[in-house]
């Protein structure tokens, strides 16, 4: 992949030198420019999101979280540890509200106590599928957005949202119980 985006690369700035030379230069700096400052926008919101994490462990919220998803996990992720499920629960609540940032961090955490070895296993799947296709109840970062960008209603994605990610979310289990089979519990 990094042979891809290399060439991709070389070849637009050699296409931008040759149609217009004076704008090359202003579009790298530009273009750097712009990637550093969405590179600290997300840093800071991951810090926020991760010290509210913390936060959220230590006064015993994830565990009471994990108790109150335990049947859906237990379903789903099959026979896991109690600190993947606390974390997978802490990501599942990050989705159904639609904060997409704050369910990066408790994914990645996740995944680390899952997967031990090199293969893929059936709850890392799992949690991937989950995560991607997540039903939302509320999209607040689409909300956000709409709202930002000066919607009359930010708010009428709603419905269509919830049908949307629910029907992605059902066929992306299914798949995974059609390719991995049921858990082990």
């Amino acid at each position: 992949m990094n042979i891809v985006w290399t060439v991709t690369t070389i070849l637009a700035i050699s296409f931008l030198t040759f149609a217009n030379p004076d704008k090359v230069l202003s579009v790298c700096v530009d273009s750097s420019a712009q990637a550093l400052t969405t590179a600290f926008g997300l840093c800071g919101v991951y810090c926020l999101w991760m010290g509210i994490f913390n936060v959220a462990e230590q006064c015993r919220l994830v565990e009471k979280l994990s108790l109150c998803l335990k049947p859906v996990n237990n379903f789903l992720y099959g026979n896991v540890s109690e600190v993947a499920k606390q974390y997978i629960s802490l990501n599942e609540a990050s989705n159904l509200l639609g904060v997409g940032n704050a369910a990066t961090p408790s994914a990645i955490s996740a995944i680390h106590e899952t997967e031990k070895g090199e293969k893929l296993s059936r709850a890392g799947a799992m949690l991937f599928v989950v995560n991607a296709t997540g039903i939302q109840l509320v999209p607040t970062t689409v909300i956000g957005l709409r709202a930002s960008l000066g919607s009359l209603s930010p708010a009428d994605i709603l419905l269509p949202n919830l049908l949307a990610t629910a029907v992605t979310a059902v066929f992306g289990v299914a798949l995974v119980f059609a390719c991995y089979g049921r858990a082990k519990k």
